[in-house]
């Protein structure tokens, strides 16, 4: 079994939240590069107030989950279906669900946009490693890490981490480092 996260994996979150946040603020673009922490911790211009009031505005608006663009190739999403067509992999996000529309639906629906025809979305907001353990996910890939860690530290999964500006200070002894995707499939290979 197989476990993906999806924002920071599949799905650009960060390009499209920092708009939000460039909107916010008003001070004008933010460089990519100078997040250096997906929780924005002492980023020099970004409040920690401003992140809460930006992450629930982004919360409760399903356009911008549907409008999120996808980061794997086409033919990655090919490989991705096969493999959840074999029921071989699910999908573990801490997207937040909320009472005024149906983020599961939204998720399943993106998801299908680009090519798993039948994709299973797991949500919770504990840590994920308990969601992984019970699920008996053998392989886990997530560009948070502190998911990484989590997992790493309290299952048996293999944990992959894709290279990202905001995770690239990050080392565990149990989390492999991979450039794109693609070594997702050599992996299992």
């Amino acid at each position: 079994m197989i476990a993906l996260d999806i924002d920071g994996v599949l799905a650009d979150f960060i390009a499209p939240f920092l708009r939000v946040l460039e909107a916010r603020m008003g001070n004008g673009p933010i460089d990519p590069e100078s997040i250096t922490d997906p929780n924005f911790i002492n980023h020099p211009l970004i409040t920690t107030e401003i992140i809460s009031e930006c992450m629930a505005k982004v919360s409760y608006d399903p356009k911008f989950w549907e409008a999120l663009a996808p980061l794997p190739s086409a033919e990655q999403w090919q490989a991705l279906d096969r493999l959840s067509c074999k029921n071989n992999l699910v999908f573990v996000t801490h997207r937040y669900e909320r009472e005024t529309y149906d983020i599961g639906q939204v998720t399943r629906d993106w998801l299908r946009k680009h090519g798993v025809s039948h994709p299973v979305v797991y949500f919770t907001q504990n840590h994920k490693s308990e969601l992984i353990g019970k699920l008996n996910v053998e392989l886990f890939v997530d560009d948070r890490h502190e998911n990484c860690r989590d997992v790493a530290e309290n299952t048996e999964a293999v944990v992959l981490m894709p290279h990202r500006s905001y995770n690239q200070s990050f080392n565990h002894p149990r989390v492999q480092r991979i450039q794109d995707l693609s070594e997702l499939f050599v992996y299992l290979e």
